[in-house]
């Protein structure tokens, strides 16, 4: 441990989405699955890059110069994805332009595009070779879309409530229509 803050580059979601959404899973009388506890919906987030222990300064400048002024994607909430241990909804942009757009973002936060698969964890458990059923409310769910004002640099820590995430940086977004080619992302082809 360096004694340096764990740190991650997001988007948050508007009220609207997590709201579609946390409705959704309240109403679900088989969420969250046995054995798995759901993630507080304050908590919700698209990390585009996990950073780890790092200078928040060093970060938060370089998030600034490459995200500045970056498009805005139209995105919504649809569909499951899971890893291990996680149950998440996911990402979808609205065409290729807008997802060529959300990975814009992913490059400048600093991680791999190609690696990217983009989601928001719903659910999580202990058990490392657990996956969620296959589909659950999240493959349910449609939400509304939306377009992200800002880029967060956003530090992670630990109390005796459990995780509490603080902003430290936002770099905002341009609003607008996105143009462009790019791959389509779906609920089936998500990246993270």
């Amino acid at each position: 441990m360096t004694g340096l803050p764990r740190l991650f580059s997001t988007l948050w979601p508007p009220p609207s989405a997590v709201s579609a959404l946390a409705g959704e899973l309240a109403a679900a009388p088989d969420w969250p699955p046995e054995g798995w506890r759901a993630t507080p919906a304050e908590r919700w987030h698209v990390t585009l890059c996990f950073h780890g222990e790092a200078e928040p300064g060093v970060l938060a400048r370089r998030l600034e110069s490459r995200a500045g002024g970056l498009p805005a994607p139209r995105l919504r909430l649809a569909g499951a994805v899971s890893f291990p241990g996680v149950a998440a909804a996911g990402v979808a942009a609205d065409g290729p332009g807008n997802a060529e757009a959300l990975l814009g973002l992913v490059r400048a936060a600093g991680a791999d595009p190609a690696g990217f698969r983009a989601h928001l964890t719903v659910a999580r458990t202990s058990r490392r070779g657990d996956r969620p059923p296959a589909g659950g409310p999240p493959g349910r769910h449609p939400g509304p879309w939306w377009r992200p004002a800002e880029v967060c640099l956003v530090r992670s820590e630990i109390t005796s409530n459990g995780r509490r995430y603080v902003v430290l940086h936002r770099v905002p977004l341009r609003a607008g229509p996105v143009a462009g080619v790019g791959p389509v992302i779906t609920p089936g082809n998500l990246g993270c």
